[in-house]
């Protein structure tokens, strides 16, 4: 059974994640550059399966199933691919189109991570912020490989947070 606070909050998960496909497919199809290509079909990928999660569990609860009934279909997270092999290939060009996407998916997935944190203290089971945590993880995954994409093109000399060179001549 699901109580009608992680019901709602389940319902706003997949219109989010709807919308966020909607935006990384049409971010895939209007940036120039094949890593920037790569990387929002990527998220809109995993945003069709952050939807297929929340649609089973829903649905299976909604049915009067049980939390462990609902969760036995999860698989694991998955990791996303670096995209060295586009990125050797990458060269300067105007990337203006690539950056307000990244910029924009990147203030979409902050707004995501607040929803979850905000949906796992609300959550009234344990199954029910299992479920809000591992969408959680995923979505700051999805977060930092944006900041480091966008780090990358402006060359902040940062790649996930790591900085990579320093201005006293020490590495």
């Amino acid at each position: 059974m699901i109580d009608e606070r992680t019901a709602e909050a389940m319902k706003t998960a997949i219109e989010m994640e709807k919308s966020g496909h909607r935006f990384f497919t049409e971010a895939s199809n209007k940036v120039k550059h094949e890593v920037g290509r790569k990387l929002f079909r990527r998220l809109a990928s995993e945003e069709i399966e952050h939807l297929k999660t929340f649609e089973k569990i829903f649905d299976e609860l909604s049915k009067g199933g049980d939390w462990k009934q609902a969760m036995s279909s999860l698989g694991t997270t998955r990791r996303m691919p670096y995209f060295d092999e586009a990125r050797k290939e990458f060269k300067a060009e105007d990337l203006t189109v690539e950056l307000d996407y990244l910029r924009r998916a990147l203030d979409i997935e902050r707004r995501a991570i607040d929803f979850f944190e905000n949906a796992i203290a609300g959550a009234q089971t344990e199954e029910a912020k299992d479920v809000f945590k591992k969408i959680l993880e995923e979505e700051k995954n999805h977060y930092d490989l944006i900041q480091a994409e966008i780090d990358s093109i402006n060359h902040s000399g940062f790649w996930f947070d790591v900085h990579e060179l320093r201005m006293d001549s020490q590495f």
